[in-house]
């Protein structure tokens, strides 16, 4: 917005804001868990300006710590005042790096808090994307806040500046993933894999996951699929000033799309003991007329079977000691690119022993499916199932069918 239209001294001197507050979701327990508030400020002419413009204008003028300081008084005082029923909510409020660096040591918060008789293990204070505090001051900040019982989050991961480096200092409660990539969820393999991860890693170093910027049944149901706790946005509701006036309505989406989703996760079961029994039977076949046959007729009876399955991308054996005796066999042509050089076929003779789905059967396991990885193969999602068997003079091998799950990068040839 154009900097005339707000004098923000004045704006911060007037109290010029108003306080929105925003529902976040667990699926899980059936209820909203708490609201973010979400500051705006407010022109003379009465027009709304956004939090990035006004931060932006503050940050100008050297006004950070007193806007801060203001947005979580009304954000406070605002959420206190609501007439929610027992008030056991979080509230979540962001703290602005500057603000961080520059308000160190105050006390303002935790004034402000007592004012309000608000517990301190109801508050989530949410540290955003920044590369304008120190991460000595940030370790000195959570580890001030969290020993006297308040929740932290670290917000906007997978944007800007929220580093993996940030995660191990702050130790957060909650890590919330940002807007964007919540908005790719369903995009294709790599987005989905890559809120996976980041769900993966908050769970293993104790922290729980808020997916920001649902805005759709989509969104909601890929993030749940993926091991999200907490939602957060538009599908559920808009900021609002009054949170008790939703309470009502975000209850009744809650309970829809709970149900849909445990109606979801039935259905991908089913489709998966389906998909099963379907590589069941390609597994038996192969190993039916594999066992047939010595070992210099491997490759040519692996390329007659690959033919009856269009969902293969490539068949192999290894022997016992996880060496390949056959050629890699595609069922059609190999796509290749300029990444050839990483990845190729592994040839006849090549060692296979240190992969996971070699000395896994090798060690007495009967059958093993590997989950979705880059195959170095070919370069497409796939999964790798391996069996072994005995061969025509009694010898143990090991099948190995590679089979493609997902979209794959366009070819830029064919070979």
């Amino acid at each position: 917005m154009k900097e005339e239209m707000c004098d923000i001294g004045s704006l911060i001197r007037d109290e010029s804001l108003t306080t929105h507050y925003q529902p976040i979701i667990s699926i899980k327990k059936n209820s909203i868990i708490g609201f973010e508030a979400l500051s705006r400020g407010i022109t003379p002419a009465g027009e709304t300006i956004a939090p990035g413009d006004l931060f932006s204008l503050a940050s100008k003028h050297g006004l950070s710590l007193d806007l801060d300081r203001l947005c979580r008084k009304k954000a406070l005082a605002g959420f206190r005042g609501l007439e929610l029923a027992d008030n056991e909510y979080i509230l979540s409020v962001n703290i602005d790096p500057v603000a961080l660096e520059e308000g160190r040591g105050s006390g303002n918060l935790e004034g402000m808090v007592l004012q309000h008789a608000i517990q301190p293990g109801r508050l989530l204070i949410e540290v955003t994307k920044s590369n304008a505090c120190s991460l000595e001051s940030l370790d000195a900040f959570v580890k001030h806040y969290r020993d006297k019982g308040y929740l932290i989050a670290l917000d906007d991961v997978g944007a800007g500046f929220s580093s993996l480096e940030r995660i191990s200092i702050i130790r957060p409660d909650v890590l919330k993933i940002d807007c964007a990539l919540t908005a790719r969820i369903n995009s294709g393999h790599h987005s989905r894999e890559t809120i996976r991860a980041l769900v993966s890693l908050a769970h293993k170093t104790g922290s729980l996951v808020i997916a920001e910027g649902v805005e759709t049944e989509e969104h909601v149901l890929a993030a749940l699929e993926l091991g999200v706790d907490m939602l957060q946005g538009y599908y559920f509701s808009r900021p609002v000033k009054d949170a008790s006036s939703i309470i009502g309505d975000v209850g009744e989406k809650i309970v829809s799309i709970a149900k849909i989703s445990k109606n979801n996760i039935v259905k991908k079961i089913n489709m998966r003991k389906t998909q099963h029994k379907q590589y069941s039977q390609i597994v038996n076949d192969f190993v039916a007329e594999l066992s047939k046959v010595e070992e210099d007729k491997l490759d040519e009876t692996l390329k007659e079977l690959v033919k009856r399955y269009p969902l293969l991308e490539c068949a192999y054996v290894l022997d016992a000691n996880g060496i390949q005796s056959s050629s890699t066999v595609f069922s059609g042509e190999r796509l290749s690119g300029p990444q050839d050089f990483f990845f190729q076929p592994a040839q006849k003779g090549a060692d296979q022993s240190s992969k996971d789905y070699y000395f896994l059967v090798a060690s007495g396991l009967l059958k093993y499916t590997t989950g979705p990885y880059i195959s170095l193969a070919s370069r497409h999602i796939c999964i790798t199932i391996s069996v072994a068997f005995r061969d025509l003079r009694y010898g143990k091998k090991i099948l190995c069918l590679d089979i493609v799950q997902e979209e794959n990068p366009p070819p830029s040839a064919r070979v």
